[in-house]
């Protein structure tokens, strides 16, 4: 498939329908959060938002669709798709109930209810789209050579620690630490890990890497020990909500990219494991 038949492809036109419809939903989220918008000018966004969300809906559907379409000889991976997509239904029927509640935006009270909703399930459908474009690049992946650390830095930046809304990772592997895995797909997983691994960003997270006698690869993450010492290297990770299908769908991007997969969510200890050695 050429780069050009791949961008037209029902999968990437639903993603790029519902990253429309999540950016217009910010926008009106800016728009209840600014005290200089009057309740006039609100109403008439609002009475904008209502078909904006039956929209936002039915991307999502369409999304959902070109999953399953995609994934037809994959049923476990169609079924995630299916959580995915009833999840995301049910925050965007919760998010127009809210629209179309009856009240006056003159009322500080209705307009700070409003925004509260906007704002708690517009995050819940931004976590549930960086799911779905975590779970597109486990659809055709392509494992090729990589550094691990320089593949993490890249992707989540380093040292910088102190931002808010972040899970701190900190690094100890070696570099280069060469394992072949499917870039996307193995951030996708270290992000997800991320939570588990902070007990959901109350204590800081390690990373270890170890070579087992089978060849590849073994990323670690663990809570980090009391009182570890300083690492040079420091991941920072959007600490996100949790979706429901997320580890599922994780088990089936790990599979899919042919990557190992172990999750002691009670331990919070999470293993990444490349299946055969880099060359």
């Amino acid at each position: 498939m050429t780069g050009s038949a791949r961008a037209e492809s029902p999968l990437a036109i639903a993603r790029g329908a519902v990253r429309e419809g999540l950016a217009a939903l910010e926008g009106f989220g800016d728009l209840l959060g600014s005290r200089r918008i009057g309740p006039r000018a609100l109403a008439v966004a609002l009475s904008e938002m209502v078909p904006a969300c039956e929209a936002l809906r039915a991307s999502f559907v369409a999304l959902e669709l070109a999953f399953v379409a995609t994934l037809a000889s994959d049923l476990e991976a169609q079924d995630q798709a299916r959580n995915l997509g009833t999840h995301a239904g049910a925050c965007v029927a919760a998010l127009s109930s809210a629209f179309s509640d009856g009240g006056s935006l003159s009322d500080a009270r209705r307009r700070l209810a409003l925004e509260a909703s906007v704002r708690k399930h517009g995050a819940e459908l931004r976590d549930t789209f960086a799911l779905a474009e975590f779970f597109a690049a486990a659809v055709t992946p392509a494992p090729t050579e990589l550094d691990l650390v320089d593949v993490l830095e890249q992707r989540f930046g380093a040292n910088r620690a102190t931002e808010e809304g972040v899970i701190r990772i900190a690094v100890e592997a070696p570099r280069p630490s060469w394992l072949v895995a499917d870039r996307h797909v193995l951030g996708g997983l270290v992000e997800l890990a991320a939570p588990i691994a902070s007990r959901r960003g109350t204590v800081p997270a390690r990373l270890g890497v170890a070579r087992p006698p089978s060849g590849g690869l073994v990323v670690r993450l663990s809570p980090a020990p009391r009182n570890a010492a300083a690492t040079r290297l420091v991941l920072s990770v959007t600490a996100r909500g949790e979706v429901p299908s997320s580890l599922g769908i994780a088990r089936v991007a790990a599979r899919r990219a042919k990557l190992g997969l172990t999750i002691d969510a009670a331990a919070g200890i999470v293993s990444i494991e490349s299946e055969r050695e880099a060359t």
